[in-house]
């Protein structure tokens, strides 16, 4: 029994992608529900970075659109780029705001790990 599966991509690779994209989206969804809630923790965060305070709403419904493009499988494709972008999003916020660009970084690097061990075609080196 071969453990490629149709796709040609091994079994244990495919885990790992699934589970190096599972914490950058728990990350985005916690981050997003608290946006769309309202938590005071989150608008104290977001007031240190001009104009955003007022978009809290705003923003956290698109992390959760993106999200869900990003796990329908029919349109994973766009929320993988549209999570990249927004990772980028995030990382230069954190850098207005006055702080180190964490956690931008990790989530934008699992994200991205974890889909190419996932979705090799979207690296377009055919690995």
């Amino acid at each position: 029994m071969s453990s490629l599966h149709e796709d040609g991509i091994s079994k244990s690779r495919k885990i790992i992608g699934y589970v190096l994209s599972i914490l950058p989206s728990a990350m985005i969804l916690l981050s997003g529900v608290m946006k769309v809630i309202g938590s005071e923790e989150m608008k104290a965060n977001m007031s240190a970075i001009p104009n955003f305070g007022e978009l809290l709403f705003l923003i956290g419904v698109l992390e959760l659109v993106c999200l869900l493009l990003y796990w329908i499988p029919k349109t994973s494709n766009l929320g993988f780029f549209l999570l990249c972008s927004y990772a980028g999003g995030i990382i230069v916020a954190e850098i207005v705001a006055g702080g180190p660009p964490i956690p931008g970084v990790p989530v934008a690097v699992l994200f991205y790990v974890g889909t190419f061990l996932r979705k090799p075609s979207l690296l377009g080196l055919g690995i």
